[in-house]
């Protein structure tokens, strides 16, 4: 738990700054910037299953293709709660991008993606409530350009024009479960 009475469902030794819908950024990324695609160079991208469900319908494949040729399971946590990572190439590169064009599925990238950078989506519980809030933090790494254009926007404008509302809405149920199972602990 952390000062403001929120149940965290990660560990982390840093706690990122809670920002809301309305807090405005400096961001703006684009082909030709001097880090283009190079978030994709070093891909960590954990799939919701509105992910996967985008991404086996773009490719035309059933799911367990999908599963099979795209994604490697991990442990999300000390409890062992199953996840899916999109499979990347021998150096850490996702494999669905074309480094001259950008990403390959760009309509359909995953939920991360489309957050990442600038923003991430954390979904949290005070410790006496059952109802999830949903904030956000900023992501600001050292090989990300995108942070130093002048183009200001609100973390929520931002959210439209990445389509992350959609994929947020047919993903929440799922959040709210993972959520619940990280709060609960081992026993549930």
């Amino acid at each position: 738990m952390n000062d403001e009475g929120f149940d965290l469902p990660f560990k982390s030794p840093n706690l990122p700054q809670l920002l809301t819908a309305d807090t405005r950024f400096k961001f703006r990324c684009y082909k030709g910037i001097s880090c283009f695609n190079a978030c994709c160079e070093r891909a960590d991208v954990t799939l919701a299953p509105y992910d996967i469900l985008r991404l086996k319908l773009q490719f035309g494949l059933t799911s367990e293709e999908f599963l099979r040729h795209y994604t490697v399971p991990f442990q999300m946590d000390q409890d062992g709660v199953p996840g899916l990572k999109l499979r990347t190439d021998d150096e850490g590169t996702c494999r669905l991008l074309d480094r001259e064009q950008g990403c390959t599925v760009y309509e359909d990238r995953p939920t991360v993606c489309r957050y990442y950078h600038p923003a991430a989506l954390l979904n949290m519980r005070k410790k006496d409530s059952s109802q999830a809030e949903e904030n956000y933090s900023l992501i600001s790494e050292s090989h990300c350009k995108g942070h130093l254009d002048d183009r200001e926007i609100s973390i929520e404008d931002y959210r439209i024009e990445q389509g992350c509302k959609e994929y947020d809405d047919r993903n929440r149920d799922w959040y709210r479960l993972i959520l619940k199972k990280k709060s609960a602990g081992p026993g549930v």
